[in-house]
């Protein structure tokens, strides 16, 4: 028996879309529920499921629960049920989505499945690869910069998106103002309105020093002689590509939870089923027994790194994960809170930290914590100089606003510690063994 969850907030029209996707899964229906946990919407989705949805099960909240504490609202009941998929609203299941993932429990310690998860998205991509990487002076190793991207004779380099292996850290936000250095390998791609597209691209692109880098569409990359006068590279690109958004979840240097692949466009390179250090609550089927053993989400979390929190008290309980790539869903990614925003940076960056607080060594740990406080502190002094330069006094909104996030963290923090030493009781894999999954992008 199958529950699947999934989270309305207004999505209206996109909610609707997802649970007619999933009412088309090639499963029984009667071992398949279900369930949409409806978080105080305006977008009268909930009468047209009471109308025109009776097999849909409906749970309404007053509030806005959140992700975290809206999926719990369907996960405290779980008598007579198997396993649990969790489908954002604004993904696109596949008709055979399910049956892989249920293929993947090969084990009784196998917790999650989760499936090769795309970004609903058609792309024309380009490659990059330098034959060496340099230093620059802010300490970053280098390869090649694409600096402008020209599409039938138009600039496109605004619709330009650069997968992870491009720098993108504060150095590069505060250094990198004509264009993007990549790590290595890396990939520049920007969307197409169709599948059939053909399009003449020109893309100009340096290196630090005069060297070597292979240059153009998958498949095809040509060696090109670069140097720091930026070379125009032409190829004509007929062929579309989809982009990853997830291949099962990541813990990355720095410890950071990440997904696997973001960003990179889906060439082969994530299509063999392997263990995971984590999953993806955009599309992931759980099981039962591991939610039980684990617990649910930490309510505290809202949305963001709640998943990525369940996911390392499972491993440090025992229990794995594994990435299906034979189940494709289709995602939206972030679609209600708008990655980049100050909204989705706000709850990334304080989760977080309550997440390291949790499960991380206590170094770690302790460094998130007065992190948050360090923070607070440059935030606020460069607030104040900036606008001493202007000749303004601080503002109040800008003050209060800050305060207000920081007292989010701190406030939760008693419990974090709390659930931390519960978590070290129960700990039966090191973390010595954790740091051992660290990747780097």
């Amino acid at each position: 028996m199958v529950r699947v969850v999934l989270i309305n907030f207004d999505g209206g029209d996109v909610t609707l879309r997802c649970i007619d996707a999933l009412r088309a899964t090639e499963y029984p229906r009667d071992r398949l529920q279900i369930v949409v946990v409806d978080n105080a919407s305006v977008d009268g989705l909930v009468w047209v499921l009471r109308e025109q949805y009776p097999d849909v099960t409906l749970i309404e909240s007053d509030v806005n629960e959140g992700f975290a504490r809206g999926c719990n609202l369907a996960l405290r009941d779980l008598d007579g049920i198997d396993y649990v998929a969790l489908v954002n609203n604004d993904a696109i299941v596949s008709p055979d989505w399910l049956q892989p993932l249920l293929d993947g429990f090969d084990g009784p310690r196998v917790g999650a499945v989760c499936p090769k998860l795309l970004l609903n998205v058609t792309a024309h991509a380009v490659m990059v690869q330098p034959e060496r990487l340099t230093t620059l002076p802010d300490g970053r190793a280098v390869g090649v910069r694409v600096q402008q991207l020209i599409v039938d004779g138009v600039d496109r380099t605004s619709a330009a998106r650069f997968d992870e292996r491009f720098w993108s850290d504060d150095r590069a936000r505060e250094n990198d103002h004509d264009g993007a250095w990549s790590k290595g390998l890396a990939s520049v791609w920007w969307p197409v309105e169709s599948p059939d597209s053909v399009e003449h691209v020109e893309l100009f692109v340096a290196t630090t020093e005069p060297s070597t880098a292979q240059v153009g569409p998958a498949g095809a990359l040509a060696p090109m002689a670069l140097s720091s006068d930026a070379v125009s590279v032409e190829c004509t690109l007929d062929r579309t590509v989809r982009i990853v958004n997830s291949a099962g979840g990541a813990l990355y240097a720095g410890w950071f939870g990440g997904d696997r692949g973001f960003m990179e466009p889906d060439l082969g390179q994530y299509d063999q089923p392997q263990e995971v250090f984590a999953w993806c609550g955009g599309a992931v089927l759980l099981s039962t027994a591991y939610l039980r053993e684990v617990g649910i989400f930490d309510p505290s979390y809202f949305l963001y790194y709640e998943d990525f929190d369940l996911s390392w008290r499972g491993r440090s309980a025992g229990w794995t994960y594994r990435y299906e790539p034979r189940s494709v869903v289709f995602h939206e990614h972030a679609y209600s809170s708008k990655a980049g925003s100050s909204f989705f940076s706000f709850w990334v960056d304080r989760n977080r930290r309550l997440t390291l607080v949790k499960n991380a060594p206590a170094k770690v740990a302790a460094r998130a914590a007065v992190g948050a406080a360090v923070s607070l502190t440059r935030d606020l002094a460069y607030h104040a100089y900036t606008q001493m330069r202007r000749k303004r006094p601080p503002s109040p909104r800008v003050v209060k606003r800050r305060l207000l996030d920081f007292w989010s963290f701190a406030s939760a923090l008693p419990a974090a510690i709390r659930e931390r030493r519960r978590l070290s009781r129960a700990r039966v894999v090191s973390h010595r063994d954790i740091a051992a999954w660290t990747v780097h992008k």
